[in-house]
């Protein structure tokens, strides 16, 4: 079961993510919060897997929460639900560690797909911010500078071209009829072999890397 923290100061709105969130089987909303103070006490005493967040909150900055966040819970998936469009905030949210982002106004099959890709491990941006990421040197400084086709072998190539492309472990792991944990250590492998430190960064790269084949 992945354990979900819902942080939006409009009740409403956690009121009907909580509702959709109860019909995703394996996913379950565990606690709440309107504003960065309330969410900090409760990711230190719920420990979610996944956090969903708003930009806008009852105190402090939902920007403010995912840098914090990431710095204190490098596990933590984080998924930002918006009223903005991402081309506003969507860079400056990924760039402060989020896995993913969406706007409120997307129809529930979005939200649902967002969740449910961020929550496995993947990451959920559109293909146009993506671009603009790239474009902008969102990577720049925070990634290796190894050439992934130099470095790592056939199958660690595949398996960090599918996490750019999107696949959580559990998918990968079923496309190339491995075992998750056989995944997990192809990923760790990959991570020592770039340069890199977490897995966030670890599919910011794949993301790129992706984009410029």
């Amino acid at each position: 079961m992945i354990r979900i923290m819902l942080v939006d100061d409009h009740p409403t709105f956690r009121e009907g993510l909580r509702s959709l969130i109860s019909h995703i089987e394996d996913f379950s909303v565990v606690a709440e919060a309107d504003g960065e103070s309330t969410a900090v006490r409760s990711l230190a005493r719920e420990c979610p897997e996944l956090m969903i967040v708003d930009l806008n909150l009852k105190d402090g900055s939902g920007l403010k929460l995912i840098s914090r966040s990431r710095k204190a819970h490098p596990a933590l998936k984080i998924l930002v639900a918006s009223m903005y469009e991402e081309s506003l905030y969507g860079e400056r949210a990924m760039n402060a560690g989020a896995n993913g982002y969406v706007c409120k106004q997307d129809d529930p099959e979005t939200l649902v797909d967002a969740i449910t890709k961020v929550g496995s491990g993947a990451t959920f941006i559109s293909s146009k911010l993506a671009n603009t990421m790239r474009e902008n040197g969102l990577y720049k400084d925070k990634i290796g500078t190894s050439e992934p086709s130099d470095v790592l072998s056939d199958r660690e190539l595949q398996v960090f071209s599918l996490i750019g492309s999107g696949l959580s472990t559990k998918e990968i792991g079923a496309r190339l009829h491995l075992s998750t944990k056989t995944i997990d250590t192809h990923r760790d492998h990959i991570k020592k072999k770039i340069g890199v430190n977490d897995n966030v960064r670890l599919v910011h790269q794949a993301v790129e890397w992706v984009l410029s084949q």
